[in-house]
């Protein structure tokens, strides 16, 4: 797969990056949610210096998603302990009804 240039603007500046070619819908995306992210930052906080502003959005959006991260760690955990609830209703069903037979 080849990559091609593309321009994007963050905080109203340019910048070429390189984008694998099919990806620039989503790169574009990316770019808007970035730019929206770093505005925010932007109001926020009050700075002025790109850099700055830049850095303090990386760790909002780290904090975001390290949060995320463990939200979904606490769902993953919380459906593993119903199924194996529902493999045990299960199983001791079908246990109850092989005894039954008999």
């Amino acid at each position: 797969m080849s990559a091609r240039t593309m321009d994007i603007t963050l905080l109203d500046r340019n910048y070429r990056v390189s984008c694998p070619q099919g990806q620039e819908s989503a790169l574009q995306e990316s770019v808007d949610l970035l730019d929206e992210k770093l505005r925010q930052t932007k109001t926020a906080t009050q700075l002025t210096n790109v850099e700055q502003i830049a850095v303090m959005t990386a760790l909002n959006l780290c904090h975001e998603w390290m949060q995320e991260q463990r939200e979904q760690s606490e769902r993953t955990a919380k459906l593993e302990e119903k199924i194996q609830l529902l493999q045990a209703t299960i199983e001791q069903a079908m246990s109850e009804q092989r005894n039954s037979r008999r």
